[in-house]
């Protein structure tokens, strides 16, 4: 065999080694940019459960206010209604008391 005969083998093999190198490279990049979007929808999901979590807080804080209005609000509402009972049993015994005078001046 020839030099002629071995540069075209030689050039075939140097452009199949420089094609798989090339290819190699390129799958690398590839899989980098996949990671890197990957990561960035990570990143988002978690910017979102951040804000979610925020919100979940902002609304038990918001129902622990109103269960302690409600607390209160019970409380004076049964100062009302002995307030209330106290003064319907003076009002029977005022009534009481009027229908025994008017029985007298009869």
């Amino acid at each position: 065999m020839s030099f002629l005969t071995w540069v075209p083998i030689g050039i075939s093999l140097v452009s199949v080694v420089i094609a798989a190198l090339t290819y190699a490279r390129n799958g690398k990049k590839d899989d980098k940019e996949e990671i890197q979007k990957e990561e960035s929808k990570f990143d988002n999901i978690k910017e979102s459960l951040i804000k979610a979590n925020v919100k979940l807080d902002t609304v038990c804080n918001t129902t622990t206010e109103t269960r302690s209005d409600i607390k209160a609000m019970n409380k004076d509402l049964i100062s009302i209604d002995r307030r209330v009972t106290g003064l319907e049993t003076n009002m029977q015994q005022v009534f009481k008391e009027l229908d025994e005078l008017k029985g007298k001046e009869s």
